[in-house]
């Protein structure tokens, strides 16, 4: 059997995309831009313009907000995902390795400020973390030709306009500037980089390498032969967001927001680790830079807000990610080897589906309760990644809102993310290997913030 060099060494710098661990919004997205509208699972972002958190979901909603104000707060947010093998294999060989769980806790805060220009404009600024991730499933575990350890963190600098046309309509528009960082690492199965070496005669055939052909055949599967990469890297890249609210009549309203593409280009280091194989194989993985683009999504969301009674407020939302951006992770070395990798990715466009309501209990107390389907945009198990280990998901979201002072209120969130058990059966992202299991996975967040008017 041979196996072509290209596609062992695209093994190694596969995962340098960015990949959503079992938790957060649908794919790499962070949706936890709110406190108060977390509570209601972000059901009617786009209309409900409740505080300067608006500035992220719609910015024409800082047209109906009176006084100047800050909305802030920070997202503990605490994933686990379970992966049990059920037959991975090197080749033919039962790849060697145990289960593994990823379950790192992440705080996420975002911070946003509206103020008044005159009485038809507005301006405002928020700060936020709209894509990230930390997973790690260890060293040695089943799949460490595909993913040992990612992290993502990325920052949202959103200026922001508004003008209030007249009493129905609203507008606003702001600039987008994304600033990211990612660390990325997985094992390189070298073994198998010298059989194809070898196989194509690339490595003399002595005595000596026979006989280390022979053991690496003995050991597939095993990490006897394990070498490894390391990545991390930065860039950033500029977008904008535009919005809509029309005011039907004093109680309801209705909002839309676009939030545009993002191209950030990733540059960075690869360090490698060749292991058993340095004296042959390492003139081929010296370290060296390399880089990847990568498109973030484009986003266009459509909310109803309405105050039923003077206690009871309902909202809907439906928003639509364009992550058919994310067909494939082209990788670029600085020097011609190892060559550049193209893995396939192939995510499809997705939707996300929320309703939500509030209740004031008092004048000062306000309780909110939230329901959302979120699809993923993996299209099937043959692509979908451990550094990525999405399948649709419901949320069940709960909130307190309290009116501390006239001008400050205090918010506290709930939501549990309940995850279908995502499959993977995957050939395409690391050569010779296949990576085949099912993760359990879910996710909890727990919210604090406030909101306070001057």
């Amino acid at each position: 059997m041979r196996f072509r060099l290209p596609s062992l060494c695209g093994a190694a710098v596969l995962s340098l995309g960015l990949g959503s661990t079992t938790g957060f919004s649908a794919g790499f997205a962070i949706q936890e831009q709110s406190l108060s509208g977390l509570g209601n699972a972000f059901a009617g972002a786009s209309a409900s313009a409740e505080d300067a958190s608006t500035v992220f979901f719609n910015p024409a909603g800082m047209a109906l907000i009176e006084k100047p104000q800050i909305h802030t707060g920070v997202h503990y947010i605490l994933p686990e995902a379970e992966f049990t093998n059920l037959g991975s294999t090197t080749l033919t060989a039962p790849t060697q390795g145990g289960d593994a769980t990823s379950d790192e806790d992440a705080f996420v805060p975002n911070f946003y400020y509206v103020g008044r220009l005159n009485d038809d404009l507005a301006w405002g600024l928020g700060l936020s973390a709209p894509y990230g991730l930390t997973t790690d499933y260890g060293e040695d575990w089943v799949g460490r030709y595909v993913a040992r350890r990612t992290e993502l963190e990325t920052i949202l600098v959103n200026p922001s306009i508004a003008y209030q046309v007249d009493d129905k309509w609203s507008i606003g528009g702001g600039a987008s500037y994304v600033m990211a960082d990612a660390v990325l690492s997985n094992a390189i199965d070298m073994g198998l980089v010298f059989l194809n070496q070898y196989q194509a005669g690339g490595i003399p055939m002595t005595p000596e390498t026979m006989a280390l052909a022979g053991d690496i055949q003995a050991n597939l599967g095993s990490p006897k032969y394990d070498g490894g990469i390391y990545l991390d890297g930065d860039g950033d890249g500029w977008g904008f967001n535009i919005g809509i609210i029309y005011q039907i009549n004093d109680d309801w309203r209705w909002g839309a927001h676009y939030r545009s593409e993002v191209d950030l280009d990733l540059s960075g280091n690869a360090d490698f680790t060749v292991g058993a194989l340095e004296s042959v194989l390492g003139p081929a993985f010296e370290d060296q830079g390399g880089a990847v683009d990568i498109t973030l999504p484009d986003t266009f969301s459509f909310s109803v807000y309405g105050d039923v009674t003077e206690r009871w407020a309902v909202m809907a939302d439906v928003t639509r990610t364009g992550w058919s951006s994310f067909q494939e992770l082209r990788i670029e070395f600085e020097n011609p080897s190892p060559p550049d990798s193209v893995i396939p990715e192939l995510w499809e466009d997705v939707y996300k589906y929320s309703v939500g309501a509030s209740y004031k209990f008092t004048d000062q107390l306000t309780g909110r309760v939230g329901y959302a389907y979120d699809e993923s945009p993996v299209p099937d198990d043959e692509v979908r990644s451990p550094r990525i280990p999405d399948e649709d998901r419901q949320w069940i979201a709960l909130g307190l809102s309290y009116a501390a002072t006239e001008n400050l209120d205090l918010h506290l969130s709930y939501v549990n993310i309940m995850v279908d058990d995502p499959v993977i059966d995957n050939t395409s992202h690391a050569a010779g290997q296949r990576l085949y299991g099912v993760i359990d996975a879910s996710v909890d967040l727990i919210s604090a913030g406030l909101t306070k008017r001057f």
